[in-house]
């Protein structure tokens, strides 16, 4: 355990030279110092587990900044303008001189901007790195005019001249670029400021020059380390309420929402007015994004993150208020061939060949009350069925996760009457925080996990003519969190990694929740950069080192240590990995006969300053570490660790 200085804290020090004095410890090359010494026995040659490398996997949904200022890298609000210019509380954008908002004729389906000389549109709090950016607008003008863009903070100022010849009033794109006298623009808060002559203005882009196809580069470098195999996409309760034809073709063009899952429906209210009030308390406590769904990260954008990192992608269509039609309709567009109706319509959109998608949810957490289009379990097992035969009509070879709850009646009604149109079912959960004591705070996990588990073998029983119906555990995290994911809460997704490997033969696949910023996301984002957190190096750990079959491995329990492993064989049987999660302040040796006859070690490690220790770009107090040669396998103070032990 580190200080933030990078030496040994002084209570290390000391348990390190009473273990070196008392001969508890080796002193040789290679071999680690320690403080208390536990029993671990690992099958190594016993009975293997095939573990799916899809229970590494990953969730992204459209809420608060996961999507938008989290791998989206546009820096405008409301660009296509959804509220009026103006419209205070709702619109970030503010108005001075002559300046109109009008919805009856547009680019991008929300309202145009008609600027008058003498008037200008300005956004505030704009937050950028030290780079060069870039963007674009509409303009629609019968005689011609000059737009200047402007970005302004304290003393600094950039500024863009677009002229823009008349083009009898049809929406043309500009684009222009933002840089100061070397190149590129401050650190900073800024405020953009448009000015116009005469012309009707629409879909307002700024974007740093490093994205890649509108994604924020140091986020996707981050997912590169994650490594995740797989993302599930678009949601989470957000899917409910979702048109996938609202995020395809034309970026531009694609029509900005209200999130109806956050933002309610139409029919929610007395009136127009009422919804506008909601609005603006809604705005204010979920963040534009939060509310707003501008479309700019639809479909394509989504399979080219997953083409970028080399993942899989598990879809998951609207069972809520979509309907069956829509969901098979979707299944064509990414897996039909161009000559079907939709493959045509997405070949269109610029992707001749088909996605291939294999993994394909009917809907999320059906079972809720709180769920868009929410039914009881009767008659939702009616509109599975229907869902499943539509979409397995467009293709056949897709695999099926349907909606489960096995802590409820939810998933036994299920399997008893959609087993043969399900080939997975899916499980959620988020554990209870306890921020007073670590063990516990890792014990909820666990047992909250082992639950599900024991619930799901008792469905496995009870209807053996599907006992290879396994979980898709898409969602899981701590619950009610309002920080990053610290040490200790990458300490709990270690256990609840290891429990799903002693577990092998249950899983198809298990999703993080979520994968960048909302709810503890593995990576956070800021202005300067994106940083790893506690969830994410222990899931990129386990990716890397993990081996593909689970081991029998048990530990000799210790009330003040309460270790946590699990172990993994290559298939060769010669590389066994061994992940250990140790919430103690104590290095632990591991007495075990395969470490005293293995003839290499290697540990790679997550630890840190504090239990609640988290990253940011200025401050790291999580941190990896790496060690090789090494004689013994000790487990560092407050870590999580695998161990890569080659046989002799």
């Amino acid at each position: 355990m580190r200080n933030k200085l990078g030496g040994y804290t002084l209570t290390a020090l000391l348990f390190a030279l009473c273990a070196m004095l008392s001969g508890c410890a080796g002193t040789g090359s290679g071999t680690e110092p320690y403080d208390r010494s536990l029993t671990v026995n690992i099958a190594a040659d016993g009975e293997r587990k095939e573990v799916s490398p899809l229970v590494y996997g990953q969730f992204i949904e459209h809420i608060e900044t996961c999507i938008y200022d989290g791998i989206w890298s546009e820096k405008i609000l409301d660009r296509k303008f959804y509220y009026e210019v103006g419209d205070s509380g709702l619109s970030p954008w503010t108005a001075a001189g002559n300046v109109a908002s009008d919805e009856a004729y547009t680019y991008s389906g929300g309202h145009s901007v008609v600027i008058s000389a003498g008037g200008s549109i300005t956004q505030k709090d704009i937050s950028l790195e030290e780079k060069g950016y870039t963007g674009y607008f509409y303009c629609a003008t019968d005689e011609g005019c000059t737009v200047r863009i402007t970005l302004m903070s304290g003393s600094s100022v950039s500024s863009a001249d677009v002229t823009v010849p008349a083009n009898g009033g049809t929406f043309q794109r500009a684009e222009y670029e933002l840089e100061s006298a070397n190149k590129t623009i401050s650190s900073g808060e800024y405020t953009l400021e448009v000015t116009q002559g005469e012309g009707r203005f629409d879909s307002l882009s700024l974007m740093p020059e490093d994205n890649y196809m509108g994604m924020r580069l140091d986020t996707l470098k981050k997912l590169k380390e994650l490594n995740s195999p797989i993302y599930r996409w678009p949601g989470g309760n957000f899917v409910s309420g979702y048109d996938w034809q609202d995020g395809v073709g034309d970026r531009d063009r694609r029509p900005s929402r209200r999130n109806l899952n956050y933002m309610g429906l139409e029919s929610d209210f007395a009136d127009e007015d009422a919804m506008i009030a909601s609005d603006i308390v809604k705005l204010r406590q979920l963040g534009f994004y939060g509310g707003i769904e501008p479309n700019d990260f639809g479909l394509h954008e989504f399979m080219a993150m997953c083409e970028y990192l080399g993942a899989e992608a598990l879809m998951v269509v609207n069972a809520g208020l979509g309907t069956a039609e829509g969901a098979a309709a979707l299944v064509e567009y990414c897996n039909g061939a161009a000559d079907t109706k939709y493959g045509a319509e997405r070949a269109a959109n610029g992707r001749a060949e088909p996605y291939s998608i294999r993994y394909w949810s009917v809907g999320n957490e059906m079972q809720g009350d709180w769920q868009l289009g929410h039914i009881l379990l009767g008659e939702y097992t009616q509109r599975h069925d229907l869902f499943a035969a539509a979409m397995k009509e467009k293709d056949a070879g897709i695999r099926i996760i349907a909606c489960g709850d096995n802590a409820s009646v939810w998933s036994d009604g299920m399997f008893a009457s959609c087993g043969d149109s399900m080939d997975f079912i899916d499980e959620h959960m988020y554990a209870v925080q306890d921020n007073t004591d670590v063990f516990s705070h890792l014990n909820n996990m666990r047992s909250n996990l082992e639950y599900r588990i024991g619930n799901h073998r008792k469905l496995q029983q009870k209807y053996p003519q599907y006992a290879d119906v396994r979980i898709a555990f898409n969602e899981y995290a701590y619950e009610n969190v309002t920080n990053p994911s610290r040490l200790k809460d990458g300490m709990g997704i270690g256990v609840f990694l290891n429990t799903v490997l002693d577990n092998a033969d249950v899983f198809e696949m298990c999703c993080y929740s979520s994968t960048v910023n909302a709810t503890q996301g593995c990576i956070t984002t800021e202005a300067d950069g994106a940083v790893m957190q506690g969830a994410g190096y222990v899931l990129s750990l386990y990716r890397r080192w993990m081996q593909p079959y689970n081991v029998t491995s048990a530990v000799r329990y210790a009330a003040d240590i309460q270790l946590d492993v699990s172990a993994t064989v290559s298939e060769d049987g010669k590389t066994v990995s061994v992940a250990v999660v140790n919430p103690s302040e104590y290095a632990v040796l591991l007495d075990c006969a395969l470490f005293e006859n293995a003839s290499k070690i290697e540990r790679h490690t997550l630890t840190g300053d504090y239990y609640d220790s988290y990253n940011t770009t200025s401050r790291e107090e999580m941190y990896l570490e790496d060690a090789d040669g090494l004689n013994n396998a000790v487990a560092p103070a407050m870590s999580v660790s695998v161990f890569v032990v080659e046989r002799g």
